[in-house]
């Protein structure tokens, strides 16, 4: 079998694997991931010379912000059903740095707000990785229940 027809399999796998709080988990990661990368996008306009970016930048950064706050709950409702208490320890960390974040910027704390700003998009994009890496089972029942993997 060619490594591209087992790397196919094992994502069919995977996709067939994760339940509907695995889905949502992965929705959210997503979303926020994808509105956090616009952030910098947004910050380098205003650098250029364009001022009304900034107001683009702190309405994204309302987004961001509150979309971590969903993130934490659906996080929260994660650990509970399928036992996976990294993904709410994680986003955790990272909604408690957006925050920091967050005030930093408002209150024009550059020197904070621009290495929490690439540590919360690393830290993110590690989050995005890891949700969309391994599946998320139905309960924590069907992750203890399933077969290991073998080598055919």
């Amino acid at each position: 079998m060619s490594t591209a027809t087992k790397t196919l399999a094992t994502a069919r796998a995977v996709a067939q694997r994760t339940g509907p709080a695995g889905w949502v988990m992965r929705s959210v990661v997503s979303a926020h991931a994808a509105v956090i990368l616009a952030q910098p996008v947004f910050a380098g306009v205003y650098l250029s010379g364009d001022f009304d970016a900034l107001g683009w930048h702190a309405t994204g950064a309302n987004i961001v912000t509150s979309l971590g706050y969903v993130q934490l709950v659906v996080a929260v409702v994660a650990w509970v059903r399928l036992r996976r208490p990294g993904l709410f320890l994680g986003t955790l960390g990272l909604v408690a740095a957006e925050t920091v974040q967050y005030v930093a910027g408002m209150d024009g704390a550059l020197w904070l707000h621009l290495p929490l700003g690439v540590l919360t998009i690393t830290g993110l994009i590690g989050q995005f990785v890891a949700v969309w890496l391994r599946p998320l089972p139905r309960t924590a029942r069907d992750a203890d229940d399933r077969p290991e993997a073998t080598d055919e």
